[in-house]
């Protein structure tokens, strides 16, 4: 449920004073402005993120680990203080229950110990609102919690309070506020109507981006993100996940094309959950299929590590470099476009930050699907020599063919004045003109395509005034590949004419 975020908010200060009538203290700037710091307190750490996701335990059996639960979305706001001056978690902790009172809000939990039940601080620690907890994973014979809700008219605002031993004397309290809070949309946008025209939009980032790098035309980065990782290949194969992994099964699709892949960072003010809807919502409304959405558990476990196994994908979500659990702030979506005869697929991976400190990732992997350019390779004379001189035979390199056919094309010029010019240097030199197909479609059509195809480079060479007594046409189709038929682009290489000596 989304609720109106308030123009005006008016909140108000909870003086903390003591049960023996010391005076009061009222919140500073770096306090939360509805609840002040202990008196005497040292705020060690702090944090806020927006509309993340929070377990909250809302009731505890005595000496049991059954503690109810419940998901609250929210604003969330953590402080850590530290408290030296030999007060006791009783005192401190009345002292905020004293608080839940005066905001009005309902205490849920008060309790001590194993009277919270066998673990109790578990559950804090797996609800990703610990991140800047001064407290300890286990609770000792002292530990205090909290926990109260407060009614409002846009939502249930929650408050908790876990108040711990620390050494020589010190009070360490971590102090949590889930308040209602909206989701903040429009952060991503995409521009549909220019996926292949590559020019950069400036965005104003917190830190500079890497030398070189860019967004990539089709989609903007996440505002407030700066680049981090950017790789470019012309063609590649990419490996995408299309599903949640099972049992280390890991269900893909491989995509060829030109692949892009860009690393972001953006401060951790911003939850995983923010960051996966305003992509997912970008997505659909741009038309992409999305192929696999998954937050958290829904992932499966190790599903990045899975596309790392692949080969194709080795290093490509380098500024991630992380596992993911089950359990862990880890969001993936895959998608696909197909517009203006064009077929784009995409990959946006988020990694939440681990502390205060550290910075949320984000990687987006886009592959415009094309076939393997094989024009841009071209031969000269002396390659023909050397290659002839040490094999016997040599790969004619710049020879390219109409789709299924054996007629030569005008970019195939250059190879052929290279191979004439060779020829006229060597005019003893005889020669098979061999033709080779790859595997796709029959044995006898294969045969005769790279025979006429064989023919057909003899032909333009006697155009050129070479003596045709010279060189014979020979197809042997798909039987020698130079790699395996696995993909496009070995495929490429299998289609290929070579000279043999005689």
């Amino acid at each position: 449920m989304y609720y109106k975020i308030l123009k005006v908010v008016m909140f108000f200060a909870v003086s903390i004073a003591v049960i023996n009538g010391q005076v009061s203290y009222a919140a500073t700037a770096a306090d939360h402005p509805a609840v002040s710091r202990y008196q005497g307190a040292t705020l060690k750490n702090s944090a806020v993120i927006h509309y993340q996701k929070v377990a909250v335990p809302i009731s505890v059996v005595t000496k049991t680990k059954d503690t109810q639960l419940i998901e609250v979305i929210g604003k969330v706001s953590t402080y850590g203080y530290e408290i030296d001056n030999n007060r006791s978690t009783l005192e401190v902790g009345l002292n905020y229950k004293q608080v839940a009172n005066k905001l009005g809000a309902e205490v849920l939990i008060d309790c001590i110990d194993t009277l919270c039940g066998y673990e109790p601080l578990s559950f804090y620690w797996r609800s990703r609102a610990n991140i800047n907890s001064l407290v300890a994973d286990d609770n000792d014979d002292d530990t205090r919690f909290l926990v109260a809700k407060r009614v409002t008219d846009k939502g249930d605002a929650y408050y908790q309070w876990i108040i711990t031993n620390g050494w020589d004397g010190i009070i360490n309290v971590e102090q949590t506020i889930i308040e209602p809070e909206a989701l903040l949309l429009d952060q991503v946008t995409v521009n549909i109507s220019a996926p292949i025209v590559h020019t950069q939009t400036s965005l104003t980032t917190s830190q500079d981006d890497l030398e070189g790098s860019k967004d990539h035309p089709l989609l903007s980065r996440y505002q407030g993100a700066y680049i981090t990782n950017y790789q470019q290949r012309e063609f590649e194969k990419v490996v995408i996940a299309t599903g949640m992994v099972n049992n280390d099964n890991q269900p893909t699709i491989e995509v060829e094309g030109k692949g892009t892949t860009i690393g972001y960072e953006l401060t951790n003010s911003q939850s995983t959950l923010q960051i996966y809807q305003n992509y997912l919502t970008a997505l659909k409304a741009a038309n992409f299929e999305v192929l696999f959405s998954c937050s958290m558990a829904t992932c499966g476990s190790r599903l990045l590590d899975n596309l790392y196994d692949s080969k194709a994908n080795q290093s490509r979500f380098r500024p991630i470099r992380a596992a993911n659990s089950p359990d862990s702030d880890f969001r993936f979506i895959s998608a696909k476009l197909s517009h203006s005869n064009q077929v784009i697929y995409l990959m946006v991976v988020i990694v939440g930050a681990k502390s205060s400190n550290d910075s949320n990732k984000i990687v987006v992997d886009i592959v415009e699907k094309s076939e393997i350019d094989t024009t841009k390779v071209s031969i000269d004379p002396e390659y023909l020599n050397n290659e002839i001189t040490q094999n016997g035979k040599v790969v004619l390199h710049g020879l390219n063919f109409a789709f299924n056919k054996a007629q030569l094309l005008p970019s195939s010029t250059i190879s052929l004045t290279a191979i004439k010019t060779y020829l006229a240097l060597h005019p003893k030199q005889d020669f098979y003109v061999v033709g080779h197909t790859d595997s796709v479609g029959s044995y006898e059509v294969n045969s005769q395509l790279s025979k006429a195809r064989a023919q057909s480079v003899i032909e333009e060479l006697v155009a050129l005034n070479v003596d045709k007594k010279r060189l014979i046409a020979v197809g042997i189709g798909p039987v020698s590949p130079h790699s395996a038929n696995s993909n496009d682009a070995n495929k490429a290489e299998n289609r290929r004419v070579e000279l043999v000596l005689r």
